[in-house]
């Protein structure tokens, strides 16, 4: 059976959903379950600690070298290991304890935030140690965001997946609406040195909320054909066990037939590129260079953009039964291309405020809808590996939208870079949604 066998079930209304008058009232059915409780407050720190590093670490190398090439490079340096890394780290995560794997990612990139808070504050710092310091935090993202995608329907019933998927989501968008701005207010009392400490702090904190999850320790049965029981078969024959290349290409053969979830990788492949690079390595230069803005400014708009994109999560929470999610997946990306590209002409900051919010309540629903639909259809055993390769999909291409967006800033400049960035990310959404039918009736 495939995907477009399933596109459009009987609808049934969402578990603890409920509606008045056509309005969807905010539901949170899978916070009554501890394990995944724990997973949430995990998952808020993380990314409290990931808002506060796009601000400090963006505008700290910002300020130490005032280079267009060197932000560019260090984003692109977050990036690479997310291009390298997240597809073995999504077949690790079928093959391995997912929990274990968090728990070591993340303990690492605590003890690199430490010592480079340590050389910041000595003065020692340059630009190669920066972009070395972003490779690591890069590698820790890499492995640590395709298996905690992963580990969420082991936490929660199947039908309850939206659901957590959105809660989960707001953990995420709660984090960054506050961590940009205190990042911000961090390097304004205490320097970036204290940013990148408090930094630390949290991700410890996230690792010790980690240990508990004993569902997300047990091995997912069935992946390459072995159980729990490494090297014996469900029947308790032995059998070789595959290797990564071919787990991946067993998760990637999936794929392939599964044209309509193709489509969501493909767009998530163009908002990486076009959207995400360019976002991480320019918009530091269009609030200091057109709109006259500080480090604070700049925690303000991405705040701003967490908001709406909280806004927007708040209401799927109840919205699980919902049809054409591919469709509105489509439209979702298709607001927010014009919404960036509006970013890049705006005259005056508050203007800018008002389409990061917007652009923020588009890429809610885009972030929501395209993992919904991934994990919906995916079977448990192959999460992992399917979670890599949609990380590499939008976060993976990412240094290469930074680097390409660098070299369009360098020739042309930042604003025209976003704006040419934003018109190709709008031509293939636009294209999506007139295309591919099955994608768009996709549930």
């Amino acid at each position: 059976m495939t995907v477009s066998d399933t596109a459009a079930p009987p609808e049934s209304p969402p578990p603890g959903g409920q509606r008045r008058r056509g309005l969807p009232i905010p539901s949170f059915e899978s916070m009554r379950h501890r394990e995944f409780r724990l997973y949430w407050v995990s998952t808020a720190l993380v990314f409290f600690e990931q808002g506060m590093a796009n601000v400090a670490l963006g505008w700290f190398v910002l300020e130490l070298t005032d280079s267009a090439a060197w932000v560019s490079a260090v984003v692109a340096a977050r990036g690479i290991p997310m291009f390298l890394l997240t597809v073995p780290a999504g077949v690790i995560a079928d093959r391995w304890d997912r929990r274990m794997m968090l728990i070591i990612t993340q303990s690492l990139a605590a003890l690199a935030a430490l010592v480079f808070a340590a050389l910041v504050w000595s003065g020692e710092v340059t630009a190669p140690i920066a972009f070395g310091f972003a490779l690591v935090l890069g590698s820790s993202t890499a492995f640590g965001l395709p298996t905690r995608q992963a580990i969420i329907p082991m936490l929660v019933p199947r039908e309850e997946l939206m659901n957590a998927i959105v809660t989960g989501a707001m953990a995420r968008t709660s984090s960054m609406l506050i961590g940009p701005a205190l990042a911000g207010v961090l390097i304004a009392v205490g320097g970036a040195e204290l940013s990148f400490a408090v930094q630390a702090v949290f991700m410890v904190l996230s690792t010790f909320m980690l240990i508990p999850l004993r569902s997300a320790s047990r091995r997912v049965s069935g992946v390459s054909g072995v159980s729990g029981v490494s090297g014996e078969a469900d029947g308790g024959q032995p059998v070789r066990r595959r290797s990564m290349f071919g787990d991946f290409r067993e998760a990637w053969g999936f794929l392939r037939a599964e044209p309509a979830l193709l489509v969501i990788i493909a767009l998530m492949v163009n908002t990486g590129l076009f959207m995400i690079g360019p976002m991480q390595s320019l918009v530091p230069f269009l609030i200091r260079d057109e709109l006259g803005g500080g480090p604070d400014s700049f925690g303000l708009v991405l705040s701003a953009m967490a908001l709406g994109t909280l806004t927007t999560s708040t209401f799927l929470t109840s919205m699980g039964g919902m049809k054409n999610k591919g469709g509105f997946f489509a439209m979702a990306l298709i607001g927010g291309s014009i919404c960036f590209g509006s970013i890049a002409l705006s005259p005056w900051l508050g203007m800018a405020i008002f389409f990061f919010y917007v652009w923020g309540a588009f890429g809610g629903f885009f972030q929501a809808m395209s993992q919904t639909l991934l994990q919906t259809h995916t079977p448990d055993e192959m999460m992992g590996r399917v979670m890599g390769v949609s990380t590499l999909a939008s976060m993976g291409t990412m240094p290469l939208g930074a680097i390409i967006a660098g070299v369009m800033a360098t020739v042309l400049d930042a604003q025209s870079a976003v704006v040419i960035s934003a018109v190709i990310c709008l031509t293939f959404a636009i294209s999506a949604l007139i295309g591919a039918p099955r994608f768009r009736r996709l549930r």
